[in-house]
């Protein structure tokens, strides 16, 4: 299969959480979509959310009339997955996080798709090897985790299985792109990195509440407000660079001290480019190398993206 020969899709479970929108990504994008489901009332909700999710990208993100309506005539709805999988190029699943029932999708799938179609898993953290363990051809199966809102967020995590072939691979990071997406390669680990990373600050914002040291508001505020806006310019790693790897060692020994709490143990990676000399953008390198770019530049792009995030919150936010 060549990224060109990819016009038809199928969605199986579309009637899910994420089902809508990643089925509405993929018809933005110009591809015919097969979206699947179990019952009659599962497709009449994703046929809702499809229409809610193209209105208020009409209303906020200036998606234009004739677009939304292209979008919305190129998904087709079906209560069979044989009928629907047979003829497509793509597959992505995107039913419950139940084990049992997505390796029968997929199962399925390897009996009826033609054995150079792609079968794509959205699970958020899944082992892929297990989903595929009864399929047949599990070299063309791996994960895509579109991240919610699909249509929007543009990051998709792309996990490789054991037997993943690199043609399977290279195909779907392909199609991606092609979909406006934003693939980002991750190892098989529990919670690949968007889940590690976000089940982490949970867990940490909960242990604030419960101790008593903070209220729920109070946690949403902090974080909706301070560096939730800059996150969206740059990613933590970058942001330790740019604060001076010593004075995050620092803190890192003070909190450690203070609190024993194993979260805030100095990192050993940390430590050694410290040593080394290598202290972020004030020395030139850290995790990141720096020729000839200044902190002062790096400040000014994050404040230029934090006042646009911030006069975006002003207007009318995009419901769930």
């Amino acid at each position: 299969m060549r990224l060109a020969d990819i016009n038809n899709v199928a969605v199986v479970g579309v009637g899910g959480v994420m089902g809508p929108g990643i089925a509405l990504g993929f018809a933005l994008a110009g591809y015919q979509v097969a979206g699947v489901d179990i019952d009659s009332a599962a497709l009449d909700m994703a046929k809702d959310k499809l229409s809610s999710l193209l209105e208020q990208m009409q209303q906020h993100s200036g998606l234009g009339q004739s677009e939304a309506k292209e979008a919305k005539s190129r998904i087709t709805f079906s209560l069979s997955l044989e009928d629907s999988v047979v003829a497509v190029d793509y597959v992505t699943e995107a039913v419950p996080e139940i084990m049992e029932i997505k390796q029968d999708i997929f199962r399925r799938c390897g009996e009826l798709c033609g054995r150079d179609v792609v079968v794509a898993s959205n699970t958020s953290s899944m082992d892929i090897n297990q989903i595929t363990s009864e399929m047949r051809f599990p070299e063309r199966a791996l994960v895509t985790h579109w991240t919610i809102p699909a249509p929007l967020s543009p990051l998709v995590e792309v996990v490789r299985g054991d037997k993943t072939s690199e043609e399977a691979y290279a195909l779907t990071m392909g199609l991606l792109r092609q979909a406006g997406r934003v693939p980002v390669p991750c190892s098989n680990t529990p919670g690949f990195i968007h889940n590690y990373l976000q089940f982490s600050l949970v867990k940490a914002a909960l242990d604030l509440v419960e101790s008593g040291a903070a209220t729920a508001e109070d946690v949403d505020a902090v974080v909706k407000n301070g560096f939730g806006l800059r996150l969206a310019s740059v990613g933590p790693i970058r942001f330790v660079d740019m604060c001076g790897l010593d004075t995050i060692l620092n803190i890192q020994k003070y909190m450690y001290q203070e609190t024993q709490n194993p979260v805030f143990e100095p990192s050993i990676m940390i430590q050694e480019k410290v040593e080394q000399g290598d202290l972020g953008i004030k020395s030139g390198k850290g995790f990141f190398s720096y020729q000839g770019e200044t902190i002062e530049s790096f400040w000014e792009q994050v404040s230029r993206n934090m006042m646009a995030a911030m006069k975006a919150t002003k207007s009318d936010s995009m419901p769930e």
